[in-house]
């Protein structure tokens, strides 16, 4: 990729492949050329999903409430996970029936778990622990929902609280996983890492597109 976009910057700044005589470097120069704008146009493509799924909120009452985990940073909270906490306890107080599912594996040194310490910062946060129920094995989004699958029903109704960034993937990951219902509640997140975050959302989204 740095290659093309080299070859593509000497092109457009001295037309290498446009003073070329022979038809075979002007040929391959515009297949240069229209491979640039393709990745271009799929990354914007993936970028577009991304923000879009930003502004999608769809808050309604449900049974269940995914909260979905994310990775510890020596064995504490991220910014961004805390948003997750702090939308679902305002989630719970709105709904007060709905039940907290939080999920995510990957123990620490000490050997808590992503949900656990989910759990623990919600309890200091005032929620009920009896409206909670944790997933801690799962060490993916995909086996996330595929162990919550197991709590409940995947046709219940299910609100899905993840950081913005994260939704459109996340709720194209629980539909493949067979949840015909999910109810989108983005958590807002830390302004000066949105950016990366929304990148790696486009890689792995790439990473769809060409693995499948």
């Amino acid at each position: 990729l740095c290659a093309i976009l080299i070859i593509f910057a000497f092109d457009v700044r001295f037309g290498f492949f446009t003073k070329l005589k022979a038809k075979a470097a002007k040929i391959i120069g515009w297949v240069l050329r229209a491979a640039v704008w393709l990745f271009t146009a799929v990354i914007l493509f993936f970028c577009f999903k991304v923000i879009s799924g930003c502004l999608i909120n769809t808050s309604a009452p449900s049974q269940y409430a995914i909260v979905l985990g994310m990775a510890l940073e020596n064995g504490n909270p991220s910014k961004d996970l805390i948003k997750r906490l702090e939308t679902a306890k305002k989630y719970q107080e709105e709904y007060p029936d709905s039940i907290l599912v939080l999920t995510g594996g990957n123990p620490d040194e000490y050997g808590r778990t992503e949900a656990v310490v989910m759990r623990d910062i919600l309890l200091e946060m005032g929620a009920d622990p009896d409206k909670m129920q944790l997933e801690d094995a799962a060490s993916s989004t995909k086996e996330n929902f595929e162990n919550v699958a197991l709590l409940m029903e995947k046709d219940t109704k299910a609100a899905l609280i993840s950081s913005n960034y994260h939704m459109d993937r996340a709720c194209s990951i629980a539909a493949q996983s067979g949840f015909e219902s999910i109810i989108r509640v983005p958590a807002p997140s830390d302004f000066l890492t949105f950016g990366s975050n929304m990148m790696w959302e486009v890689i792995q989204g790439l990473n769809t597109l060409i693995h499948g």
